[in-house]
């Protein structure tokens, strides 16, 4: 069995992620509930997730239902899953575009695209020079300037990507 390299906190993260996903697009609050309580779980555990693997593929934690059982099981055999994956796709680009930035995460994306009309990391950088994301409430200066220099990292992050050059002949 091929096993990935998901740490139990990344997968705890995944799922937080997930249950803040489906509670922005009024999922089920029982789904929700079902994940933040397994990424507890996961936190919880002395031991990687992985022991808990089945032969199957599952994770066999007790108290988790079968579709999160397989879903878990995939991410730490394959190192994805397919569900966060097409999850997290379906959100607006705007908001994909501000989850590149360190620190922000769904449900920071949606109030900074819904309160202020934000849509990528220079729109972050532009709102934290004018002092904008200072004034939402429990955002606060320190946060704006963590996220402005975020925000440039971002920016410079994806200039740098690397280019493929000619070979010599």
């Amino acid at each position: 069995m091929n096993r990935s390299t998901v740490t139990n906190h990344e997968a705890a993260l995944i799922l937080l992620n997930i249950a803040t996903i489906l509670e922005m697009t009024a999922g089920n609050p029982y789904r929700v509930r079902a994940y933040r309580r397994a990424a507890r779980r996961l936190l919880a555990l002395r031991e990687p997730a992985t022991e808990y693997l089945t032969p199957s593929g599952e994770l066999a934690l007790p108290g988790l239902g079968q579709r999160l059982r397989r879903k878990l099981g995939e991410l730490f055999t394959e190192g994805e899953m397919r569900f966060y994956r097409d999850l997290y796709h379906s959100l607006p680009e705007e908001l994909l575009r501000l989850m590149e930035v360190e620190g922000i995460g769904p449900r920071r994306a949606l109030r900074l695209h819904v309160e202020l009309g934000l849509g990528s990391p220079e729109d972050v950088v532009q709102a934290a020079e004018m002092g904008r994301i200072r004034k939402l409430y429990r955002f606060g200066e320190k946060l704006e300037a963590n996220l402005a220099e975020a925000a440039r990292a971002a920016i410079a992050a994806r200039g740098t990507e690397p280019v493929a050059l000619p070979q010599a002949a």
